[in-house]
């Protein structure tokens, strides 16, 4: 059985197998359209229910699981979509973007942290940024171990 999404955006219907031949523009067209209609297809679906459980009024079985089935499909539709956009915009997966993004995160606060440090060693003077360091350090200790009792959690963390 071959998946089909009648694309209204791309006007054509587009089958799963053809995701990964689509093209930026068009892979962003129907990546928005698959996103509107999950988003569609779980406002039916809540509405459905809503009227069903605050009116009374049963909804149509066979609607609500030919809804679902239609939502999962374009769900998948979306997921190969997106996974194709990442690929095409030089991003080969979510992991990579993410660790992409962690990785200058840490890069950025890293040369902050370095900045901030040598700033008030200057402002402060030899030895007293150290020690302020060491007091923060054990008193950080002290709220760790008491934040992991209180929470019941076994320590795996050692700072």
């Amino acid at each position: 059985m071959t998946l089909i999404f009648p694309s209204r955006e791309l006007d054509r219907q587009i089958p799963l197998r053809e995701v990964w031949g689509l093209e930026l523009e068009d892979a962003r067209q129907l990546h928005v359209e698959l996103t509107m209609a999950v988003q569609g297809l779980d406002d039916s679906i809540q509405e459905a229910q809503r009227l069903e459980h605050d009116a009374g009024i049963p909804f149509d079985r066979d609607w609500m699981h030919k809804a679902r089935k239609k939502r999962r499909i374009t769900i998948m539709f979306a997921s190969e979509t997106r996974r194709r956009l990442f690929k095409l915009e030089g991003i080969e997966d979510i992991k990579t973007r993410k660790s992409l993004y962690e990785k200058q995160r840490d890069r950025f606060h890293q040369m902050r942290h370095d900045r901030l440090r040598e700033a008030l060693k200057e402002e402060l003077g030899p030895g007293v940024l150290e020690e302020i360091e060491d007091e923060a350090h054990e008193a950080a200790e002290g709220d760790f171990a008491a934040w992991l009792k209180r929470e019941k959690f076994e320590q795996v963390y050692q700072p």
